[in-house]
């Protein structure tokens, strides 16, 4: 079994799946060699600036990281982490907080711990929390219970989800001549052995436990009363702008903005020790008094960090308004090209339909003409017939005209030419019609 698939296979993880690829392609450059380093990094996890107890959290956040994991994966491990945060908690000379965050996530164990080890110290002082690469999914829920989250512009945020990642090498099992059985003590035992899927049982298992664990995360991410809609937790990242609109960080210009923000809250947080541990005696007049003084300078700190926060508001309103005039301008410039363009078109559609309707006229008063003319022919034809019948009848009736006089009883076969020879004089005139006639021969 490879290395990777030990990684991989048989718990949850709450990182992202590209985290999970490169973990993937360097463990592959590792074991071929292309990889290796002489003394593993070391991980300097809390410093102090300026009374601020910062504390890096770069790489994947595991429990208990092996010593390939932190080589390979610069892994961070959170146990060392929770130590970090209690010594700043209990350090002198750290007044506040920042949690460094670059970190795609890590494994489900250790992270719920490390998220209640950063809110037990928001109780204690002043906790933020800022990344200037990635906050994703475990390392979102670490930074989730801090009293604020900022990111860069160009961060990433979010990855609000859990991954069980299961590699089903059955069918290359089969493929290469192999059978894996196994013999274990419940249904559940061999989860995750290689060459063997997945029972419906034990998915539905697997999916039990990533439904509980994703109600922990968003119970956590919640619970400091950031607004967080519900598609803004369906595993996905966003950019340091889009987190701002759904409520999961702030946006802050770099590191160094987030630091001078804390610098201006040291001294100004009141009674943090007494929001865990009750007073037992009464306070005095002078002690009110400092309350309320301690009170009032956190109240103008904390107007101070909102006009901050409305001046950043109101530059970007502003960059988003020009932005916004740009484009109505643009929109305009293509609206008046367009509706030029439909003129245009319109133009030539009308001077299109003009010809056609001369066309049309045209083709109507010939056809006009064309129906006079059948007309015209159609009646010069009924007439030519009309003669036609006629002459039958006048020729018909001076061949009896001839018959009687002539006293023949049979019907005279005439022609147009008569029949009598042309040269002789006729002497007659029924001679002189009938030479009109031939006799048919």
């Amino acid at each position: 079994m490879k290395a990777l698939d030990v990684l991989r296979s048989r718990q949850p993880w709450l990182i992202t799946p590209e985290a999970l690829d490169h973990f993937a392609a360097r463990t592959a450059a590792f074991a071929t060699g292309q990889l290796f380093r002489d003394d593993p990094p070391t991980h300097p996890l809390l410093d102090i600036e300026e009374r601020i107890g910062i504390v890096r959290l770069h790489g994947p956040l595991i429990r208990r990281p092996s010593l390939i994991e932190s080589w390979l994966f610069d892994a961070v491990s959170s146990e060392d982490a929770i130590s970090a945060i209690h010594q700043a908690v209990k350090h002198d000379k750290v007044e506040s907080i920042l949690l460094d965050i670059d970190s795609p996530g890590g494994t489900a164990m250790g992270t719920t711990e490390l998220a209640e080890a950063v809110a037990d110290a928001s109780k204690e002082k002043f906790v933020y929390a800022y990344t200037g690469g990635l906050m994703c999914s475990a390392a979102y829920w670490v930074a989730s219970q801090a009293d604020a989250i900022y990111a860069s512009p160009s961060a990433r945020v979010g990855s609000i989800g859990v991954i069980i990642p299961f590699l089903d090498k059955s069918e290359a099992f089969e493929r290469a001549g192999l059978r894996m059985e196994v013999f274990a003590s419940g249904k559940f035992k061999g989860i995750g052995t290689p060459g063997i899927s997945l029972t419906e049982e034990q998915r539905e298992l697997l999916h039990a436990e990533v439904t509980e664990i994703f109600g922990d995360f968003r119970a956590a991410v919640l619970a400091r009363g950031r607004k967080i809609p519900d598609e803004a937790m369906e595993g996905q990242t966003f950019s340091a702008r889009q987190a701002q609109r759904f409520n999961l960080a702030g946006l802050a210009k770099d590191r160094d903005a987030v630091l001078a923000r804390l610098r201006r809250l040291h001294g100004s947080k009141v009674d943090t020790v007494a929001r865990s541990i009750p007073h037992a005696t009464m306070k005095t007049v002078e002690d009110q008094l400092s309350e309320a003084l301690a009170q009032i300078k956190t109240f103008q700190t904390e107007a101070g960090e909102r006009d901050y926060e409305l001046k950043q508001l109101s530059e970007e309103l502003g960059q988003t308004k020009t932005s916004l005039e740009a484009k109505e301008a643009e929109l305009a410039t293509t609206i008046q090209a367009q509706e030029s363009a439909l003129a245009a078109l319109n133009q030539t559609l009308e001077a299109e339909r003009s010809g056609s309707r001369e066309q049309l006229a045209g083709a109507r008063t010939e056809i006009d003409q064309l129906t006079q003319q059948v007309t015209g022919l159609t009646e010069a034809n009924a007439q030519l017939a009309a003669r036609e019948q006629d002459l039958e009848k006048r020729a018909a009736l001076r061949a009896a005209q001839i018959a009687a006089e002539s006293g023949s009883q049979s019907p005279a076969h005439i022609t147009p030419a008569g029949n009598h020879s042309p040269d002789q004089a006729p002497q007659s005139a029924a001679e002189v019609w009938n030479r009109q006639f031939q006799p048919a021969r």
